[in-house]
């Protein structure tokens, strides 16, 4: 097989939610023997420890839709020039196909595989299709979506969507029906606060004041791990400490998937990435959309989960210290709640988004290359 048969473009805006993905599938993609090359923006250049095995290209971009006119005017010359930087690369490289995971940064390596007719591959972390997303599908091969219903007003994106669901990383893997283990009602509970890759300052300001207001017993049995922001630290330390709260706290945590399979609840923003793990990982989660997320779209992922029975959720405007106490006395005093929660939340973990998404790129690697003659490419 050529080197180019073995190139693949992953094409990345450059937040977790979009780059979590995107690194699973280098990871599977690495497994069978491709060479993975992410294209992103200059945010792209603290991954490296994420792909170790994966050739980072940083290309121009910037998002229209935020800052005033002038900003505007700007990421629309920045994405042009991208455009221009990706053909370049993307004729060097001559990739079998480019797999596009969202995100403005994602547009001009997108952008340039349409014009020279490489396959583009999208996938859709969220419930409903993502502007950059929409934009591209109609030079999409496929759409591959993290969820059995993605939202899109546009028919034909919708005939090109397959579900695949929604690449997690493989330390969260082994977590997969493992089993949940209330805190029944005199154990230890355990507490898991994640805020997303930069934290959320609702949370840390919320979250420790409606702890703190929770009766003597059920604070007694409270073991917490929270993420907060380096600048919420101290505060939420305070409040802990001064309500006799175990809890630990940081800006950012390695062992999430341990933290995961050590918690009775989570209690989480619902970004794709964020409710992708704790599914896999079965935990019951309250959930508290970003009230402004692009098109809205944290507020439909939580309302999947919350209509499967997996979670609860609290509108971040309705997320106030009293009302996130009465949920929580209510939860932890009904445990069998959380181990129904716990069931349906594993119900819709997928653990094969990786390998699914995978296969779906390897449908455009030639019929006679060793990739497709070691058995684990598609049919």
């Amino acid at each position: 097989m050529s080197r180019q048969d073995k190139n693949i473009v992953l094409a990345s805006g450059g937040t977790g939610g979009h780059i979590f993905p995107a690194r699973a599938l280098a990871e599977e993609l690495n497994s069978r023997g491709f060479n993975v090359i992410l294209m992103t923006d200059g945010r792209g250049e603290k991954y490296d420890d994420l792909f170790p095995n994966t050739e980072i290209r940083v290309v121009k971009a910037a998002s229209p839709a935020i800052g005033g006119i002038f900003d505007k005017i700007g990421a629309v010359f920045s994405i042009a020039i991208g455009f221009l930087q990706s053909r370049r690369i993307l004729k060097r490289l001559k990739p079998v196909a480019v797999i596009g995971f969202g995100g403005y940064p994602s547009m001009p390596p997108a952008a340039a595989a349409a014009s020279l007719h490489i396959p583009l591959v999208l996938h859709e972390q969220n419930a409903v299709l993502g502007r950059v997303n929409k934009l591209l599908s109609g030079y999409a091969k496929i759409i591959a979506t993290s969820f059995d219903n993605t939202e899109s007003p546009d028919d034909d994106a919708t005939a090109k969507m397959m579900y695949t669901g929604n690449p997690v990383r493989r330390a969260i893997l082994p977590l997969y029906r493992k089993g949940y283990e209330g805190p029944g009602v005199t154990g230890p509970i355990n507490i898991l606060v994640l805020g997303g890759s930069q934290g959320a300052k609702v949370l840390s300001d919320v979250v420790p004041a409606a702890l703190s207001a929770l009766p003597d017993d059920l604070k007694a049995r409270l073991h917490v791990t929270q993420q907060c922001r380096n600048e919420d630290l101290q505060s939420a330390r305070d409040t802990y400490d001064q309500s006799n709260i175990d809890a630990d706290l940081a800006a950012f945590f390695e062992d999430v998937a341990d933290l995961l399979d050590a918690c009775h609840l989570a209690i989480t923003r619902s970004g794709a990435s964020t409710l992708s793990e704790v599914t896999v990982a079965g935990r019951p989660a309250l959930l508290v959309p970003y009230k402004h997320a692009m098109d809205d779209h944290q507020r439909k992922n939580g309302e999947n989960a919350v209509a499967r029975g997996a979670a609860r959720l609290i509108l971040q405007d309705d997320f106030v210290a009293p009302e996130v106490t009465r949920q929580l006395v209510f939860l932890l005093r009904h445990p069998d709640c959380l181990s129904v929660m716990a069931g349906a939340a594993s119900s819709l973990g997928e653990i094969h988004a990786a390998e699914k998404l995978a296969d779906l790129v390897s449908r455009f690697v030639p019929a006679n290359s060793d990739n497709n003659k070691n058995g684990k490419a598609a049919a």
